[in-house]
């Protein structure tokens, strides 16, 4: 059954608001396994998150070294 236009626009997630729901998520895993305090208000901001994001680059650079093994 169709979705009326109105709740398709309403219920469509844009880029952008999905990107920070990414990184929320993956910012409270990381204080979660490092065992830090979690704030949502710290996001992009705060010490925590750029140790954060030093992590994740760290992460990719080396899932990127395997892939490129194969």
């Amino acid at each position: 059954m169709a979705q009326p236009k109105y709740i398709e626009k309403y219920l469509r997630i844009k880029p952008e608001v999905d990107r920070i729901f990414d990184d929320l998520e993956g910012y409270k895993n990381f204080c979660r396994f490092n065992m830090l305090k979690f704030d949502e208000r710290d996001l992009y901001k705060s010490e925590q998150y750029r140790k954060f994001e030093k992590y994740r680059n760290w992460r990719n650079k080396q899932f990127d070294k395997q892939q490129n093994n194969f």
